[in-house]
């Protein structure tokens, strides 16, 4: 699951330098952070919603 934490991490290290901007950043560069952020939250819902299935379908019992 390191995928999962290095996309949690990432996602954390951008939401910071859009709080707290380590440089002045152009409004453009701004908007691409949030598309950016946006992308990565997608990716990580996505991912999870992935896992779970794949835990679910692995663990489900079946009658027939």
């Amino acid at each position: 699951m390191k995928f999962k934490e290095y996309l949690i991490e990432t996602i954390t290290d951008n939401q910071m330098e859009l709080l707290i901007p380590s440089r002045d950043y152009t409004e453009e560069e701004v908007v691409y952070m949030r598309g950016y952020q946006q992308a990565l939250q997608d990716m990580l819902d996505d991912f999870t919603d992935e896992i779970n299935a794949v835990s679910h379908d692995k663990y489900a019992f079946s009658l027939n």
